[in-house]
């Protein structure tokens, strides 16, 4: 069709939203369109129509900074989690964690000026991020040197964990995520396999244990197989048998999600 940009199909999709968003973007619903402008903002209370607005923008983000004791910044997690650790009062141990997922193939070619629309698209997003993220800076610059300490044996104790737990690194799945091999040693370990769930799966566990004598079948036969497909592609996380004798431990083989 002559109405067809030619070029159209030899593009990136997210290269031929950013060259025209506004244009593209007034196709949406309501329902989609605050993931794809300044979601961050919006997830915090901003109303889209207020984006353009400095005022209601600077009031959010003061806002932000009165209510929350910490942001973090995933470039920085490590010193993040140490801090969160001293406000928690918390063991450093318990500030273990598995990387799940990764930038995707798109992010280290985008080119100059579609990284500039984007930021341009987001301007909200990147004042937030600026704010909190000097903000942190200023934090991390003001500890003191058992702090530094801690940061560094945090570091030490990940890398010993996934020594410890995992065999493989399996290639990246569904565009960012990562899976894992358990090392034979560990392939009953519960922390090892609870720590290589991802956050909607876990989200999932969550709610059956919620919920569990009032969730119609169809929905925990959904949870099954969803945890089912993703096993695939990371072996290392929760099975469905992990999560039904959780929920029911004394009576594991009773379980009403047998019959599934």
């Amino acid at each position: 069709s002559s109405g067809i940009n030619a070029e159209w199909p030899l593009r990136p999709g997210y290269e031929e939203f950013f060259r025209n968003p506004k244009k593209i973007s007034m196709m949406a619903s309501d329902a989609v369109f605050h993931l794809i402008q300044n979601s961050m903002s919006f997830d915090l209370g901003l109303n889209p129509l207020q984006f353009p607005n400095e005022t209601a923008v600077d009031e959010l983000i003061k806002k932000v900074d009165e209510d929350f004791h910490l942001v973090i910044i995933i470039e920085m997690l490590d010193e993040c989690l140490v801090l969160l650790r001293r406000l928690m009062c918390w063991d450093l141990k318990h500030m273990i964690y598995v990387k799940l997922s990764v930038n995707n193939e798109y992010s280290n070619g985008i080119k100059p000026e579609i990284r500039e629309k984007i930021l341009d698209w987001n301007s909200v997003d990147k004042k937030l991020y600026d704010h909190f993220y000097k903000k942190l800076q200023r934090i991390i610059s003001e500890q003191d040197e058992d702090y530094h300490k801690e940061v560094a044996m945090l570091k030490k104790i990940n890398a010993e964990f996934w020594r410890e737990c995992y065999s493989n690194v399996l290639p990246v799945f569904d565009g960012n995520k990562i899976g894992y091999t358990l090392q034979d040693t560990h392939s009953d370990n519960r922390t090892c396999k609870t720590l290589a769930t991802d956050d909607v799966t876990q989200t999932h566990v969550i709610g059956l244990k919620q919920f569990k004598d009032t969730l119609p079948p169809s929905d925990i036969l959904m949870v099954r197989n969803h945890m089912q497909n993703l096993g695939k592609f990371n072996p290392a996380m929760l099975k469905w048998g992990d999560v039904y004798n959780a929920l029911d431990p004394d009576d594991a083989y009773k379980s009403p999600f047998d019959e599934l």
